[in-house]
């Protein structure tokens, strides 16, 4: 590895201490940020609970300018509009469940961001909570010490070439402990509140972007399993599969969003039971350690805040097929399955099948 790093800077206090630790280290560090989803100034919004905004380059110029290390910015948005954008808008078009978090990643942080750090001859770190460790000869991402601020779940798509030159500094510490390294050198983003919502849905609101982007209004109607009316909505990317919240229809009993019909705009509800699938498919996959060095049994989780659950697999023409040993209910097309064997991830795909129970349904479509 190269004593010198590129930090990818987001203006958080993770991506700080990282900066920090990594000079520590007795690495040459220099800070680079993204310039990623465009920033409305009319908007009226909270915007400390985002990543990437204007005020967040603001902060990161400043952590480098307290640690004492050069600072850059790289204007991405086209790039980020072309591979995060558009996608995210298309696939809630048509039904899907995507999560922009994962190209950004795959294609910008861990793209353009470490082809600029071969440029400088150097390594790559970032604030990401998450290890590389070795895994039967190979270097994987593993988890982090602290499971509850796990990000392998996003990082699966990485390149095997780049995780020689990848460093994760907080991998082995605690949030808190990240933290109280902030504020004893005294960097103001110590306690700055964690990004929590999409970085170009800064209210939360997903579907008003997904109108705006599009230009067009929606509406359909919410169907139970027997394809009776139960009420009307207005747009099926209001909606994931295993929605229980904000439903809006009158039931005797709780349900669930089953299926979202991007022709007939049909958004069937059932009781969670009828939701039960065991047999999936993943397309599109990725791989952090070659397949041929998987076990038989995995686990895969299916959100990126699910429970992992145990899964048998094979190969067949590309497509990957998991069984899994118990009934999942929420396994929403667009998604990401995300393979593990313990701490160490070993690849993923996205969702494209489900391939069992009483919601079967395939799509094709490449990211």
């Amino acid at each position: 590895m190269s004593k010198k790093v590129v930090v990818a800077m987001s203006g958080g206090v993770d991506s700080a201490v990282a900066a920090y630790l990594m000079k520590e280290s007795g690495f040459e560090v220099i800070g680079v940020t993204l310039r990623l989803a465009p920033d409305n100034a009319s908007e009226k919004v909270e915007r400390s609970g985002r990543c990437c905004s204007i005020d967040d380059m603001t902060d990161a110029r400043m952590v480098c300018d307290k640690l004492d290390i050069p600072f850059y910015a790289i204007d991405a948005q086209s790039k980020f509009k072309s591979v995060v954008f558009d996608p995210f808008v298309q696939f809630y078009k048509n039904g899907l469940t995507p999560i922009p978090c994962l190209a950004c990643n795959h294609e910008v942080k861990f793209g353009d961001l470490f082809a600029c750090a071969q440029n400088l001859n150097a390594d790559l770190a970032t604030g990401h909570y998450a290890q590389v460790l070795d895994y039967n000869g190979f270097l994987s991402i593993a988890k982090p010490v602290d499971l509850s601020k796990d990000q392998t779940y996003y990082l699966y798509g990485t390149n095997r070439e780049i995780i020689k030159h990848l460093h994760f500094p907080l991998g082995k510490l605690l949030k808190p402990q990240v933290r109280e390294i902030a504020k004893k050198i005294g960097l103001l983003v110590h306690d700055k509140k964690d990004s929590q919502e999409i970085c170009f849905v800064p209210d939360g609101n997903h579907a008003k972007v997904v109108e705006k982007a599009l230009k067009q209004q929606f509406s359909g109607n919410i169907i139970d399993e027997h394809g009776q009316k139960l009420g009307e909505h207005t747009g099926i990317h209001n909606f994931t599969v295993g929605q229980r919240r904000g439903l809006k229809v009158a039931a005797k009993e709780r349900l669930f969003v089953a299926d979202l019909d991007a022709t007939t705009q049909d958004v069937t509800l059932a009781k969670r039971s009828s939701l039960a699938c065991r047999k999936i498919k993943l397309s599109t996959m990725r791989f952090i350690v070659p397949k041929e060095h998987w076990p038989s049994k995995v686990s895969i989780r299916i959100r990126a805040r699910s429970e992992e659950q145990i899964a048998s697999w094979y190969e067949l023409n590309n497509e990957f097929y998991f069984s899994f040993d118990d009934d999942n209910h929420s396994v929403a097309l667009g998604q990401a399955g995300v393979i593990y064997d313990g701490e160490h991830m070993l690849g993923g795909g996205i969702i494209t099948g489900r391939l069992d129970g009483l919601f079967v349904k395939e799509v094709n479509f490449s990211i």
